[in-house]
């Protein structure tokens, strides 16, 4: 994958999960108090994670053509670790709005 369609993919991903915050964050409203305080700190910490990513995609952004790919590998492990957050807070939202059916 060229640099150009790897940094296309990245900001068509993180646009993807900013909406996906925003769709949890409207839905915390809505949440009884315990689970409430569990989805706020959850979501803190996606924010932090798509922090650190956007960082991370900015250097790359930046980087000589040579260098990309050594950023390249940091930027996945963020990518990852951002990606199995979303995967468990959707999980785990989605079965607390199961239960409350």
């Amino acid at each position: 994958m060229s640099r150009h369609e790897y940094t296309e993919k990245l900001k068509q991903q993180l646009a993807e999960w900013e909406a996906d915050i925003e769709r949890l964050e409207s839905k915390m409203d809505q949440a009884q108090d315990e689970y409430k305080e569990k989805l706020d700190k959850t979501l803190a910490d996606l924010k932090l994670k798509r922090a650190e990513l956007k960082s991370k995609f900015d250097k790359l952004e930046d980087a000589a053509e040579e260098a990309w790919e050594d950023i390249k590998e940091g930027l996945e492990l963020a990518w990852d670790s951002l990606k199995l957050g979303f995967l468990s807070a959707k999980s785990e939202f989605m079965d607390k709005e199961k239960d409350q059916d």
